[in-house]
């Protein structure tokens, strides 16, 4: 008996001690929504974020958001506004929608049209225009460009044959003719970078073909943006410079095929360069479909009901003779004139006649004392 009170008292003891002990641990709460308990201790202002890049929403989150109309199921989104005649006949490729683009004034840049034919940039979609030619540089040309184009324009002022002060000056005049960048080829040195860039206020685009000492001399000197011109070698070179610089704005031609605009933005280009098909090409294209389509077409191509309620004259021929008696009136203030001074007042008209204007006048002195 002695022993077994012994244990139950042994066994009372241990008893306050494991309840003591299980005390300072937190209960783990059996429901299966219960929030789950953090011993450590988390200051209120932690700041957090959430990566939803790799999350997967489901099917019907996914799907566009449509709505039912009289018509039918439509996509709730709003409908493209284009004109009756013009449209944008050059859009961008799909592929540069991807691309992550970058900031310039407040406006995000992806998609760069290279060219200088302001038809096609007048009928482009681009957020902006890439403007360089193998001549230089001149603000004519610019002025031109800026008048046809609807985005921002950079433009190129010179770095190859044209260096000096000649670049920094055409810089300048682009500036106040309102271009929203200058572009430098890749022979410009780093010291015309930093007097382009120090005289400026508009981004310098700097060409570069390698990533090498020349080039990261560009960026200190001032250049915004890298422009990358390496041919095959682009990617390549874009991987190289995205290590270096991680948060400065790249660009580079993406060719004319998909597959080339996508390697070139994988490769780590903000903005893809797109080259666009000529207007020469194009007159060609557009010229075959309509010898396809024979010397009666189904339906007019241009409706001239439409054309003629806006304008009268559009459906008028050039061939379309003018009446006389419009000819007579265009004419008449001139001849009438003439008529009411048929011999002048007191100095002739007439060639080699002096005097005859003053016959009137004696004849009528004359009759009076007559």
């Amino acid at each position: 008996m002695d022993s077994m009170d012994a244990t139950k008292q042994a066994t009372s003891a241990q008893q306050p001690q494991a309840s003591t002990a299980a005390a300072g641990a937190p209960v783990p709460d059996p429901r299966p929504d219960a929030p789950v308990q953090v011993p450590a201790e988390v200051p209120e202002s932690i700041e957090a974020t959430i990566d939803f890049s790799e999350v997967e929403f489901a099917e019907e989150f996914a799907e566009p958001v449509t709505a039912i109309t009289p018509g039918g199921v439509l996509p709730l989104e709003p409908a493209p506004i284009e004109g009756r005649l013009r449209k944008a006949a050059l859009s961008v490729p799909d592929e540069m929608d991807e691309c992550s683009g970058f900031t310039l004034f407040g406006r995000r840049i992806k998609s760069m049209l290279y060219t200088t034919d302001v038809a096609v940039i007048r009928n482009s979609n681009a957020d902006a225009i890439f403007a360089v030619y193998p001549f230089t540089a001149q603000p004519a040309i610019t002025q031109a460009l800026l008048t046809v184009a609807e985005c921002p324009v950079f433009v190129g002022v010179g770095g190859g044959t044209t260096a000096g002060k000649r670049a920094v000056q055409l810089a300048a005049v682009s500036e106040m003719q309102g271009a929203a960048g200058v572009i430098v080829n890749s022979p410009a040195s780093p010291e015309m970078v930093e007097q382009i860039a120090s005289m400026v206020d508009i981004p310098v685009i700097a060409t570069v073909v390698r990533c090498d000492d020349v080039a990261h001399a560009k960026v200190k000197a001032g250049a915004k943006i890298l422009n990358v011109a390496a041919g095959k070698d682009t990617p390549a070179v874009l991987r190289q410079l995205r290590e270096h610089y991680p948060n400065m704005p790249l660009i580079a031609s993406g060719g004319r095929s998909s597959l080339s605009i996508r390697e070139t933005r994988e490769a780590g280009a903000n903005a893809v360069i797109w080259t666009p098909p000529s207007a020469q090409q194009l007159q060609a294209d557009m010229m075959k479909r309509y010898r396809e389509m024979g010397a009666t077409p189904e339906g007019p191509i241009l409706d001239p009901i439409k054309a003629s309620a806006e304008n009268p004259m559009e459906s008028a021929r050039a061939d379309v003779p003018i009446p006389d008696e419009q000819l007579a009136k265009a004419h008449s203030p001139r001849q009438r004139l003439r008529k009411s001074r048929p011999g002048g007042f007191f100095f002739p008209r007439g060639k080699g006649k002096a005097g005859l204007a003053l016959l009137p006048v004696i004849a009528a002195i004359a009759d009076k004392f007559v």
